[in-house]
């Protein structure tokens, strides 16, 4: 692949994400390989006991202001019903899921998190792991 250091780094985050947290960005014209290192990251982190979500952001979804968090929370939807009513309802609405007045962006944000704690993204063996 050529991109060992890159891969070095994205891994040195995975071992220090458990204690520390960890967040990268990757950037770069498309076809120089932005996409196999994450998905090489992705499988490490994977092979390591992490839960992981991803989506990828489309230039033709950027005007709707949800559309990346509909795509990131498909595997975990299933346990939308385990929410508190106002986040539910607050997130159903954002992701065009429900009619309604745009949700108050705190309690969808809360909703994600508890989405994603639900599912051991936040936590790993009882420990925190969030960047991950």
């Amino acid at each position: 692949m050529g991109r060992e250091t890159e891969l070095a780094e994205l891994e040195a985050g995975l071992r220090g994400a458990v204690e520390h947290g960890a967040a990268f960005l990757i950037t770069g014209p498309p076809g120089i390989g932005k996409t196999s290192l994450l998905n090489a990251v992705a499988a490490e982190a994977r092979s390591r006991g992490y839960n992981t979500l991803a989506v990828t952001g489309l230039e033709g979804e950027a005007e709707f202001p949800y559309a990346g968090l509909h795509q990131l929370l498909q595997t975990v939807m299933a346990s939308v019903d385990k929410l508190a009513p106002p986040q539910k309802a607050a997130l159903l609405t954002a992701l065009g899921m429900t009619a309604g007045q745009a949700p108050d962006a705190f309690l969808v944000g809360l909703a994600t998190l508890n989405l994603a704690h639900a599912h051991g993204i936040y936590s790993r063996s009882g420990e925190s792991t969030k960047g991950w």
